[in-house]
């Protein structure tokens, strides 16, 4: 796809980037992002001690500071500076490819959709990229989301566009959990409301740093979110 086709599917989108101590992928990220689209990029600093938002800065990114320890509140944080009608959510981590998040706007304006939603699950990943406890966790967390709620492969991919709609349907409802619930919550009120969510197969990198999410713990966290927000 030629970049003038790039920058017009993607020039009303911005990218919001939640990051906590990425110094070492998050340059790369936001120049992968410049190289590909003329858009808007939000980071939002999570309390980092290293040169995160720093080197977000220098590479031309708004960093916005969000000192509350949660990637669900990095994000809340980011979602009330969005001005655009669509927005990319999307790692910092360097797992994402953000080639693919021009597969998730396309597919929002094509299905006129409300949420996409990257499935890694249907896509390709590298090797090792998701653990076997961790692909096993999220087939379980993926199922338990498609029982109560609708059907989804990939209920916790770190991947997502939402429209302007929808980002503006979670402001109001706030968000409950603080760190990697984020997606089941987003999710079950999404579905809960009838919102359109759609998904597309999207590419999965090894991380090069030491992962954040505790497989059995967070995974438990993510189990219990799904249930407590199908009985409100």
């Amino acid at each position: 796809m030629s970049l003038s086709l790039n920058c017009s599917i993607m020039k009303d989108v911005t990218f919001i980037i939640p990051a906590y101590n990425e110094e070492k992928s998050i340059g790369h990220v936001i120049e992968k992002i410049n190289r590909l689209y003329q858009t808007d990029i939000i980071v939002i600093d999570n309390n980092s001690s290293d040169r995160t938002a720093e080197i977000a800065e220098e590479k031309g990114a708004l960093v916005v500071k969000e000192k509350r320890q949660g990637k669900a509140r990095a994000i809340f944080t980011g979602f009330k500076h969005l001005k655009k009608d669509y927005a990319v959510m999307m790692d910092a981590d360097g797992t994402y490819s953000p080639e693919d998040s021009i597969l998730l706007i396309s597919l929002l304006k094509s299905e006129n959709a409300d949420v996409a939603l990257g499935s890694r699950v249907r896509g390709e990943r590298e090797d090792d990229a998701i653990s076997t406890i961790n692909l096993i966790g999220n087939f379980i967390l993926s199922l338990t989301a498609s029982i109560l709620y609708q059907r989804v492969s990939d209920v916790c991919t770190g991947h997502w566009a939402f429209t302007k709609k929808a980002i503006q349907y979670i402001l109001k409802r706030s968000l409950n959990y603080p760190g990697f619930e984020l997606e089941a919550e987003m999710f079950s009120k999404f579905s809960k409301a009838g919102f359109k969510i759609v998904e597309a197969p999207i590419s999965y990198k090894c991380r090069r740093t030491e992962p954040k999410l505790s497989s059995i713990k967070d995974g438990f966290k993510i189990f219990k979110t799904l249930l407590i927000e199908r009985i409100k």
